[in-house]
């Protein structure tokens, strides 16, 4: 378990989980009615959320990612981070599980996955789960990694 209090780890985790979820802000913040879009498809979120969803969500990516990066509010955006991937498996799981397919729009538009089969758009979701489920463990090494150091850091100025 040492490892994962590495420093190094630490860096590298939040470089991957940052840079993942800025770059998968830009298309929802370049084009918000397309998101709008992808959250509607879902047929989970009431109506009255999905637009305000389709803005605010993006700029929460893009700026937890630059906290996750940069080291300001390091732990509360990989929390954040950490909600947020598990909310999606739970609605691209609960979508499969009612055999209801969709375009995530975690990494792409709306509008590209128009001309896909239902069966490319499941297979679509079961790899977004797997992206999800690893966005999920790096979250946890962060939070693990970073409380660790916190940890040490207080028991050093003790001694």
């Amino acid at each position: 378990m040492s490892l994962l209090k590495e420093r190094w780890l630490i860096w590298v985790t939040s470089l991957i989980l940052g840079c993942t979820f800025i770059y998968s802000s830009y298309h929802k913040i370049a084009d918000p009615p397309d998101f709008a879009k992808v959250i509607y498809n879902y047929h989970l979120v009431p109506g009255v959320l999905i637009h305000p969803a389709s803005i605010y969500m993006p700029w929460f990516e893009l700026l937890g990612g630059l906290a996750v990066l940069t080291g300001i509010w390091r732990r509360g955006a990989a929390f954040g981070f950490l909600l947020m991937s598990l909310l999606f498996i739970a609605a691209l799981g609960f979508n499969l599980y009612r055999g209801h397919p969709t375009v995530c729009g975690c990494f792409g538009t709306f509008a590209a996955g128009e001309s896909w089969t239902d069966a490319q758009k499941f297979a679509k979701m079961w790899r977004e789960i797997l992206v999800d489920v690893g966005l999920v463990i790096l979250s946890l090494q962060i939070l693990y990694g970073t409380a660790c150091a916190e940890a040490e850091a207080q028991e050093t100025e003790e001694a």
